[in-house]
């Protein structure tokens, strides 16, 4: 790949606006003159992550991550730095011709090689056996369900026989019982045998694309064992980082803007039959962490599709609880009571489909339907844990007539004055972590960590005022040229040397000429230049500052002189150390 020169990376990253960008995966407020926001990279509850409109650059107060709008997704997203300009480039509409970029894949550990390679191998074969006569009936069943060859083909549909086939199979390959068990197709028991057969069999899918488990079902009438039978858990399977059909979707979830979420790998067949494939499915498993990273990358817009029987909605309001406390936008599709997707695209067709996912609510309104469905309003108990319930989730809204809407509707449902409603609420606003005085910290520690702290405190200040000043950094360049930290050092060094192209200073542009692989110097640097001190700056701070670093930089060349002379045993060496000593105090 040909390399992207510094001009061509500095036009992509000023093709957008960092807050554009960031807004599309987190919620911003508006605060002073910046934003700020619930921190995606750490537990976070009270928004501690700040974005400078002005410098494009984004800093957390709490875990210190930070960096310009390449890095931001790079950790958002878990991506490379050249996917992530690939992707800023679009985004800003940037040419890219003759610039391409190769998707690198995590390389695969060698223990787990074989694990997708049988994979691999027994879709081959089970697709093979579907079209065969050993597979007639399961097809035949499969047509009747509306599968034709192309969504057979798109699915990577197939049939496990009656007599296991892969065990020998893997045998002639090569594959050792041990990996075979591994990997969950094999079972041990007297002998080792196929876990599937006589089932129609479904690939699962990790994010790459990667065949990593099978579901099976059962097809004829009255045959024995569960409707559904899944791979169990192993190395390269684990539920919770699996969402059934998330390679797929992602060009419809582009493209609609959203991505439902289905309870079973058939409602997304049907979703995807009725046009709606911007669909994904959990693996019979609740969201997970892992699974918000995953969405993260497609959307922040969600909406939640499930079964509409009781244990449906029970996950529906879970699974849209937990999203919306992560920052995701949410709505609910509340199907009629014991059908899913997939019945009512059977039974009604596209039109049936369409017109039942038209029916969405806003995570609030469900869940005030949801919960008021589960209570007796006459009950004032019951009463009382809807309004508590309900408050909480109206105190996180940002609008105003949003508030006052389902204020009003609490205050109707519940029988308890708006007044009442509005100082609750004032109440869960007000529920803040309590903050830590560092005032008080300081005074408990030794002397020598206040002068350190002293110290450190005059360099990292200086370093604000080099940023926003390019005389400052060549009064630094001339006067002092060192710091004792050794990470203020380096970037104090790369703002000087900037400042040499440059009349103004860029922090973006800063932390790209860094390198994207300094991960500790950028998040200092964001740290650094998000600072709140008072500009213009006064010429006497500065001074004193750079005072006050002299004399650090003095304190250590003496203690080192006095070391040296402690451990010189040469005379005339010691003489000359001790005058070097008696010249420094001149």
């Amino acid at each position: 790949m040909a390399r992207i020169p510094r001009e061509k990376i500095d036009e992509i990253r000023q093709s957008v606006d960092i807050v554009d960008v960031i807004s599309q995966y987190i919620s911003l407020n508006k605060k002073g003159s910046g934003y700020m926001a619930i921190c995606p990279f750490h537990d976070d509850h009270d928004p501690s992550l700040s974005v400078s409109q002005s410098k494009q650059i984004y800093k957390c107060f709490v875990c210190g991550n930070g960096g310009n709008v390449f890095t931001f997704l790079q950790e958002y997203l878990h991506i490379s730095y050249l996917e992530a300009v690939k992707m800023v480039a679009e985004m800003g509409h940037v040419d890219m011709g003759g610039y391409v970029f190769e998707k690198k894949e995590a390389p695969i550990k060698q223990e787990l090689k074989p694990l997708y390679e049988m994979h691999t191998e027994a879709e081959k074969i089970y697709s093979y056996y579907l079209h065969t006569k050993a597979g007639t009936l399961a097809k035949d069943y499969l047509h009747q369900r509306g599968f034709d060859e192309q969504l057979i083909k798109t699915f990577e549909i197939g049939y496990a026989p009656e007599r296991g086939v892969l065990h020998s199979a893997f045998e002639k390959l090569g594959y050792s019982e041990i990996d075979m068990v591994k990997s969950g197709l094999i079972i041990e028991s007297k002998g080792h045998y196929d876990r599937f057969k006589d089932r129609i069999m479904f690939p699962l899918h990790d994010e790459n694309g990667r065949i990593i488990g099978f579901s099976g079902r059962i097809y004829k009438n009255g045959a024995e064992g569960a409707k559904y039978m899944n791979s169990p858990e192993s190395d390269i399977f684990i539920k919770g980082q699996i969402l059934y059909n998330y390679h797929r979707c992602r060009e419809m979830v582009k493209k609609e803007g959203f991505v439902y979420i289905n309870e079973g790998f058939m409602d997304v067949i049907a979703m995807t039959r009725a046009n709606h494939g911007n669909c994904i499915a959990l693996m019979g498993t609740a969201l997970t962490k892992g699974h918000l990273r995953m969405l993260g990358r497609l959307t922040h817009s969600i909406v939640v599709c499930l079964d509409g029987d009781a244990p449906g909605q029970a996950a529906s309001a879970k699974t849209a609880q937990f999203l919306s406390e992560n920052g995701f936008d949410v709505q609910i599709v509340t199907l009629p009571e014991g059908r899913d997707p997939d019945e009512i695209f059977t039974s009604e067709g596209q039109d049936g489909l369409d017109e039942a996912l038209g029916r969405r609510q806003t995570y609030l309104e469900f869940l005030i339907k949801y919960e008021s469905s589960r209570l007796d309003l006459a009950n004032y108990n019951d009463r009382r844990t809807l309004l508590d319930r309900i408050t909480k989730e109206i105190a996180k809204l940002n609008d105003k007539p949003g508030q006052d809407h389902f204020i009003k509707v609490l205050s109707d449902l519940s029988q308890f004055p708006e007044n009442t409603i509005r100082e609750l609420m004032a109440e869960h606003k007000s529920e803040e972590v309590p903050v830590v005085d560092f005032g008080d910290i300081v005074t408990k520690v030794k002397d020598t960590r206040r002068i350190l702290d002293k110290y450190n405190q005059a360099e990292r200040n200086l370093l604000f005022y080099m940023l926003n000043d390019k005389a400052v950094s060549d009064k630094y360049e001339q006067k002092v040229g060192f710091m004792y930290n050794d990470t203020y050092r380096v970037l104090a060094s790369y703002v000087v040397d900037y400042y040499r192209n440059h009349a103004i200073m860029d922090e973006a542009d800063l932390m790209d000429r860094i390198g994207h692989d300094q991960e500790r110097l950028i998040h200092t640097l964001a740290a650094i230049a998000t600072l709140q001190l008072p500009l213009p700056y006064d010429e006497k701070a500065i001074d004193d500052y750079i005072h006050i670093i002299s004399q650090n930089a003095l304190k250590m060349k003496k203690e080192q002189l006095k070391e040296q002379f402690h451990y010189v045993l040469d005379p005339k060496q010691k003489a000359e150390i001790l005058k070097e000593m008696i010249n420094l105090d001149k």
